[in-house]
């Protein structure tokens, strides 16, 4: 059978802001259970997620839920910036035979490689509880981040693993800037300059 997408607006009650702190907490955990980021292919552990979700980052709300988040990251916040020495270079044994602390490693090693050294907010993680994709609630966040990126005269840096959120993303004004694939899957790095 064909598979039909589900293309709805998105519920009145829906309001998209930044999110509280609490809020922002429930959004780690929306997430981790989403993940839009190569790290979340790894299964890296679900706090990692919560802890890239911090108050003020963009959200979507249907009454006192959160059913999706856009965090983001300005450039001396990301991995690029923050990225300790001993988790720059890339792990000696391959992405295929990695196992434990290698395993993140060279995803890691790999983000901070191609974080760009312009200026720049590092997008995500994005994500919208399973239930509520389809209805619209990523487009809303994504219009949102986005004003704030042009109000603010900021580029947009992101990365995926899905070739279909390079087509989601492309709505949003993001191009691919580098197309990785050492770690034996595709990972874009998709950048958006300010309109």
């Amino acid at each position: 059978m064909e598979h039909l997408e589900r293309r709805m607006t998105a519920p009145t009650n829906l309001e998209v802001r930044s999110l509280t702190e609490p809020e922002a907490r429930a959004g780690g955990a929306v997430a981790a259970c989403a993940p839009d980021d190569p790290l979340g292919r790894l299964q890296v552990g679900y706090d990692t997620f919560l802890d890239r979700v911090s108050p003020g980052v963009v959200g979507a709300l249907l009454g006192p839920h959160v059913i999706g988040v856009a965090a983001s990251a300005p450039s001396d916040a990301c991995t690029g910036a923050t990225t300790p020495p001993e988790l720059q270079t890339t792990p000696k044994v391959s992405p295929a035979d990695a196992v434990g602390f290698d395993r993140p490693r060279h995803v890691v090693s790999m983000m901070w490689r191609l974080d760009p050294e312009e200026r720049h907010v590092h997008v995500g993680p994005v994500g919208v509880e399973p239930g509520a994709q389809g209805f619209g609630v990523g487009a809303a966040m994504m219009r949102l981040l986005c004003e704030r990126l042009d109000t603010d005269g900021e580029v947009g840096w992101l990365e995926t693993d899905k070739p279909e959120n390079v087509v989601f993303y492309r709505r949003f004004g993001f191009d691919v800037d580098v197309d990785d694939r050492h770690l034996g899957f595709p990972v874009w790095f998709m950048r958006r300059p300010p309109h």
